[in-house]
């Protein structure tokens, strides 16, 4: 809900400002006529082009540039699916207590994981970040931990190298992804980049008004579509930014992770017991 207010008090603080300017802009522009004279808007055209041009150029790479992270971001949640599989598949190469008890803790780590993107979680404001239950998190460190120890210590036994061999590596596969999604979550642009694209989008909204002054009445409806279509496309930005926070979301693909879990063989009551 904190981001949510956050993105739509940016846009909205945008829109305003935007209508603003614009209004600004044309009595500025209708300023400049009344001194210099029609002649006197001559050769401004090229640098209202220029700067209209370079603000289309940073929208777009910024819109392709979060719309790559969004994708990234759903394809890591495949990824450590697949690498959740893959590891339970091969930890029955331990044969016997020793797989079903592997597979167990296994199984409760990919529980924990879907748990904790599946949790309400807060938007750091001043860090511009996600932040994730510090509790499941030590959960997840703790299964972690004791699942990579299990695999580890019965590695020792002859009969086990071969399954030791195919086994560690797909563990740590699994947690590499895990690792990856973290830090999905917190890369962004620079904050820089959002600050230019605010100001810039004022600057062109000066400079749009300014241009209006050439006509002999004010147009409010294209103010307010201009203004409006250049906060929508901020708010899209920062929203795709967090695609666990506002409207913009990837919990569509967290089915991958949840069917991996349930596809995954039940542990004997036994031998969690034993754990």
């Amino acid at each position: 809900m904190i981001f949510l207010l956050f993105a739509v008090a940016i846009a909205a603080a945008f829109f305003v400002g935007s209508l603003i300017l614009l209004r600004l802009g044309q009595q500025l522009g209708l300023r400049h006529r009344k001194r210099n004279g029609a002649e006197g808007t001559a050769g401004l055209a090229t640098v209202e082009g220029a700067i209209f041009g370079l603000m289309g150029l940073l929208l777009a790479f910024t819109i392709s540039g979060a719309l790559q992270r969004f994708d990234d971001r759903r394809q890591l949640v495949i990824q450590e699916a697949t690498a959740a599989t893959t590891a339970y598949d091969r930890l029955t190469l331990f044969g016997g207590d020793d797989a079903r008890k592997l597979q167990g803790i296994l199984k409760g780590y990919v529980q924990a994981r879907v748990d904790l993107y599946r949790m309400p979680h807060d938007f750091l404001l001043l860090q511009r970040a996600e932040d994730f239950s510090d509790r499941q998190e030590a959960v997840l460190l703790d299964l972690k931990t004791r699942l990579w120890d299990a695999a580890v210590g019965a590695c020792p036994q002859p009969n086990y190298r071969p399954a030791c061999a195919l086994s560690l590596p797909a563990l740590n596969s699994l947690f590499e992804v895990a690792r990856l999604r973290a830090g999905a979550a917190e890369k962004h642009p620079p904050q820089i980049i959002f600050f230019m694209l605010f100001g810039l989008g004022l600057g062109c909204s000066l400079l749009a008004g300014f241009g209006m002054a050439g006509s002999a009445g004010r147009s409010w409806i294209h103010m307010v579509i201009f203004a409006g279509t250049l906060a929508v496309a901020l708010y899209i930005v920062t929203d795709m930014e967090y695609p666990r926070l506002g409207l913009i979301r990837i919990e569509s693909f967290d089915h991958f992770l949840a069917d991996a879990y349930e596809q995954m063989l039940p542990v004997p009551v036994g031998n969690m017991r034993d754990q």
